[in-house]
């Protein structure tokens, strides 16, 4: 969800939250005021018509339907005020109402009287229906507010947030152009701001310095390494007992391994680093077909049946030569887990390829041989990086790798493009 989103969405439960505690507070209040003032009004017209009374004026040419008059004893002590609740018959409406009755009692003269008063009630329901009215108002006001107003000024105090994003999005360790920004007048965005400018200056000297390293060793030991395997094998080829020749082959498979070790954390790094970008899409059924020619004789003297099933214009976004490499290290992978007279599919379609050996059951999970470092085979020539180099190009380019090994001891390794 979108930072604008969310805060909206905070902000409209909040109103809604207001609103309806707020409904609640001035319904209550509003009962209670209209109660009390038309309390005091029945007081006031009791006291007028008492008034009237004491100046003469009969009883009963006062009473109406609203306004009852009744003598009581004498002895009796005056009542105060009393409100009350009542059903009465209202002509104007001609039907019977909630009213309010107020009594009081006065002794004018000689004589005691209870003048009971009697109006119109204004009803929970219709203080209910106003106010429900009232808040609906103010909640569609806000909501328009917050369409016109809140968002639009919101989206201006977060411009500098959404710039900063962009220019993180588009950061490039290969450019080597540290982040710079433009200062925002907000002391968060500005201290934010501030923290990503450090922040990539010394990834981009890390990376510098990582790289570097990299390609220098990589350099530095594959040098002496090719030394050391010309002259082994010039020892190899002079006259030497079988002894000698044993031991100097050892060390030729050794030093050979170095250099296969050095070489493919080279092109790990290179991976990581995306050093390896794909402009457009390549046909990778070629590429693939290319690759099983090259380890036909491989497969032909380990005695492996082989059988594929190659679609023609597989179009794929992947350099050709990480594409070589990626299928070179799978089919090197099914030759090297598997034993004479085993087999090897392969099915490549649109988005998928699918390849699947014979082979001996696995001492560890498949996904650990994704890992660095992991290998099932005891060869020497086996550096256990084969399938970490995979693993990485499809995390390189958006791939999905999986490889399992069912009961039949069947290994399965598939990518989705």
């Amino acid at each position: 969800m979108r930072l604008l989103n969310l805060l909206t969405a905070v902000y409209l439960i909040i109103t809604l939250l207001a609103v309806i505690i707020g409904g609640y507070f001035i319904y209550r209040k509003l009962v209670s005021e209209i109660d009390f003032e038309l309390g005091k009004e029945l007081e006031r017209q009791i006291e007028a018509y008492a008034e009237r009374i004491s100046n003469g004026v009969s009883p009963s040419a006062l009473e109406s339907d609203r306004l009852q008059i009744t003598e009581l004893a004498f002895d009796l002590k005056e009542e105060g005020l009393v409100l009350s609740d009542t059903i009465a018959y209202h002509d104007p409406l001609n039907r019977e109402e909630k009213q309010l009755k107020a009594s009081k009692s006065f002794k004018i003269g000689n004589t005691h009287y209870r003048i009971s008063y009697y109006n119109l009630v204004v009803e929970a329901e219709d203080i209910t229906e106003t106010v429900v009215y009232t808040m609906a108002l103010v909640f569609l006001i806000q909501i328009a507010f917050i369409v016109f107003f809140f968002r639009n000024i919101s989206n201006r105090i977060l411009r500098p947030f959404h710039s900063t994003l962009q220019k993180i999005r588009n950061f490039d360790f290969r450019a080597n152009e540290p982040l710079l920004f433009e200062d925002t007048k907000i002391s968060e965005f500005d201290q934010l701001n501030g923290f990503l400018e450090k922040m990539t200056q010394k990834l981009l000297v890390d990376y510098r310095q990582i790289k570097e390293f990299s390609e220098n060793i990589s350099h530095e030991i594959q040098t002496p390494t090719a030394v050391v395997s010309g002259k082994l094998e010039n020892l190899l080829n002079s006259e030497i007992t079988e002894e000698q020749a044993v031991l100097i082959y050892a060390a030729y498979q050794n030093n050979e391994r170095i250099h296969r070790i050095v070489k493919s954390l080279g092109l790990l790094a290179k991976l990581e680093n995306e050093e390896f970008k794909a402009s457009t899409k390549i046909d990778v059924s070629e590429i693939l077909t290319k690759n099983i020619e090259i380890l036909s004789e491989l497969i032909t003297l380990s005695e492996l049946k082989f059988q594929s099933d190659i679609s023609p214009s597989v179009f794929v976004n992947i350099h050709p030569s990480v594409a070589e490499i990626m299928f070179s290290n799978l089919l090197s992978n099914a030759i090297k887990h598997n034993f004479k007279g085993g087999w090897i599919k392969i099915s490549l379609v649109t988005h998928q390829l699918i390849i699947s050996n014979s082979g001996e059951a696995l001492k560890q999970e498949p996904i650990e041989l994704m890992e660095r470092f992991k290998k099932e085979s005891k060869h020497i020539e086996s550096v256990g990086l084969g399938l970490a180099i995979v693993n990485q190009i499809c995390k390189t380019y958006g791939f999905r790798f999986c490889y399992a090994v069912d009961k039949d001891n069947i290994h399965t390794m598939t990518i989705d493009f």
